[in-house]
């Protein structure tokens, strides 16, 4: 679980100015290059695993890339890039990056390409997704141009992700 109190990562409770804006959020690169966001509160732990622990699943979409076991729970992962309509990750790589996340009593793992890290984001500053399109239309909730390069952070929203719809409609 990301920890989100105390030492840097304290929030400005109308105490002395901490410096620290916006909510904490889980950063990570996709199949694209692309750059998203989770909120932190969300995310359970990012985990690195070889991919020949996670067992496959007959008879599921290939967005599904099985189940592992997580701290003795069963969890299903899937390859969050396809979920996007993005291309796969490649299977033939010594580790993937798993972000485990929770939402309404579901848990589960989504493989990423990189985790860049926590980063304090301001929700104000988010604006509505200038170029979303397909799958990404309903899960992305919103998007921020931040740093110098003007890089692009979309925000996806963890509650439409352990849904298990998305999961069975997902090819």
């Amino acid at each position: 679980m990301v920890e989100t109190t105390g030492g840097p990562w304290e929030r400005d409770k109308g105490g002395p100015a901490t410096g620290i804006q916006g909510e904490l959020h889980l950063r990570f690169v996709l199949t694209s290059g692309e750059e998203f966001a989770l909120p932190a509160m969300g995310v359970q732990e990012v985990v690195g695993i070889s991919p020949d622990r996670i067992s496959p699943v007959p008879n599921v979409p290939p967005v599904v890339l099985g189940v592992y076991n997580w701290r003795g729970q069963v969890i299903w992962v899937g390859d969050l890039s396809q979920f996007l309509g993005l291309p796969p990750l490649n299977p033939n790589r010594p580790e993937l990056s798993v972000i485990v996340i929770a939402d309404g009593g579901v848990t589960c793992g989504l493989a990423v390409e990189r985790v860049i890290g926590a980063e304090f984001l301001d929700v104000q500053l988010l604006r509505p997704p200038l170029s979303a399109e397909g799958p990404l239309q309903r899960l992305v909730r919103g998007e921020w141009v931040v740093g110098e390069g003007a890089a692009v952070v979309r925000l996806l929203q963890p509650k439409t992700l352990v849904d298990s719809r998305l999961w069975l409609a997902a090819t």
